[in-house]
């Protein structure tokens, strides 16, 4: 593969810890805004793997956000730590996961993608109601300015 196909794949580093690999979108924000557009961002994942010859770390890469087809996340610039320029290595393993990635659909939980139905909706309202009545009855056992004493 020639290196000039590949993305300019950089590694953002968020003040959470979380490591993403990216590319920075070409059109940017042009007011005065804090925003910085990330393009087809990945989170990077370290998995420990354990062999016989000891502990090694495997990287993955995993959508960042899950259940959208939006390609380029804005986020504030005051939540990233340092952006650095991704190897010609990780370059192409960024560019395999995304032309795979392209052929696969992103499957929703059966539960979420399921249409509910009338009762599954009442079902659904009972539960949430005798939770509450539930909840009520813990907070007045717990209720100290009662006639309790706990010892």
């Amino acid at each position: 593969m020639d290196t000039k196909q590949l993305p300019n794949c950089k590694i953002v580093k968020l003040v959470t810890g979380e490591e993403l690999c990216c590319t920075i979108a070409k059109e940017q924000i042009k007011e005065n805004t804090n925003l910085v557009r990330l393009n087809k961002p990945l989170l990077i994942k370290y998995v420990p793997h354990i062999n016989e010859v000891g502990i090694s770390d495997y990287i993955a890469m995993v959508k960042w956000i899950g259940f959208t087809d939006d390609q380029v996340i804005s986020i504030p610039k005051d939540k990233i730590l340092t952006i650095c320029n991704a190897t010609l290595q990780f370059n192409k393993r960024y560019d395999y996961i995304l032309q795979k990635a392209n052929h696969v659909n992103q499957q929703m939980p059966e539960y979420i993608e399921r249409d509910m139905s009338e009762d599954d909706y009442n079902n659904m309202k009972k539960y949430d109601k005798d939770r509450v009545k539930k909840l009520k009855k813990l907070q007045q056992f717990f209720d100290m300015s009662g006639k309790r004493t706990l010892h």
